[in-house]
């Protein structure tokens, strides 16, 4: 495959690489972007093939066009932005999903000058920018820019009550849980104590979520205290997420969800949540 690339960019026939990379890895995708990006072919501009490759049918040609607005940010983050937020809108969900992790690069790469951008998404009617904010905010995420952390928290914080499904499945148990919660984990931890006093379900649910991801063991028992509260509230879409998070941490921490689990089946509150998340331990 990348041979083919290879040489279908050394002979300038760029407009044959849609066809080459048909059902091609992602890998591959990327690595056709990459070779052009390094001047494989000296015809046209970077941007030039960014455009074309935005407007081919192809999803796979599309998405060589998100991995290019990498090395077009710079030159131009106008014209860049502009072509991201039409390809973060693709019919396609894997250019949609190209364009996300793509525009959260861009964010870590250069925060201030993104962070305008990304917070309009939060704000369109399109639910696949939105996700894009979501997703954004998570790539960008690092450990040693604590600094970023407040800034990302409240980029999501007018997301959290959004019922978009596949926005929710990112923000809650991904964005907040797997990347907030484990590079900023005082901070976030913060964050979702405040947010679980809310009386949306869906930001409770997303609270909840948070605390099923991975880095959620390494609080545990703080996280009992914000899970033991939301296991009171009787919407099935809030307890579920209550129960889903109390058995991912009861298999990371066993010794310290097991009792607590035992003593919720002798409350009737609580006997539903903890009937349903040991069913899993």
């Amino acid at each position: 495959m990348r041979n083919s690339i290879d040489r279908t960019i050394a002979a300038g026939a760029v407009d044959d690489l849609a066809s080459i990379l048909s059902g091609a890895a992602a890998a591959d995708v990327h690595y056709a972007a990459r070779q052009l990006a390094r001047g494989g072919d000296r015809t046209s501009s970077v941007l030039e093939h960014a455009r074309s490759f935005a407007s081919r049918a192809e999803p796979s040609a599309r998405q060589v066009a998100c991995h290019l607005l990498l090395k077009t940010y710079e030159s131009d983050a106008g014209q860049t932005v502009e072509l991201l937020e039409r390809l973060l809108d693709d019919a396609d969900w894997t250019v949609r999903d190209a364009a996300a992790t793509i525009g959260g690069r861009l964010l870590r790469a250069d925060f201030p000058g993104m962070l305008h951008h990304v917070r309009t998404w939060t704000e369109s009617p399109s639910p696949s920018l939105r996700r894009a904010a979501v997703v954004a905010a998570g790539r960008a995420a690092h450990p040693r820019r604590l600094e970023w952390a407040e800034p990302l928290l409240k980029l999501l914080a007018p997301l959290l009550a959004d019922r978009d499904p596949l926005l929710r499945r990112s923000l809650g148990p991904s964005a907040l849980g797997t990347a907030l919660l484990r590079h900023y984990p005082r901070t976030t931890f913060e964050y979702l104590t405040q947010w679980s006093t809310s009386n949306d379900a869906q930001v409770l649910w997303n609270v909840a979520m948070a605390f099923s991801a991975p880095p959620a063991a390494t609080m545990a028992k703080k996280t009992l205290i914000i899970l033991r509260k939301l296991s009171l509230d009787e919407r099935r879409l809030v307890w579920r997420a209550v129960s889903s998070a109390l058995w991912k941490l009861g298999r990371a921490c066993p010794e310290i969800v097991r009792p607590e689990l035992a003593r919720w089946l002798d409350d009737d509150r609580r006997t539903d949540v903890a009937r349903e998340a040991l069913k899993h331990l």
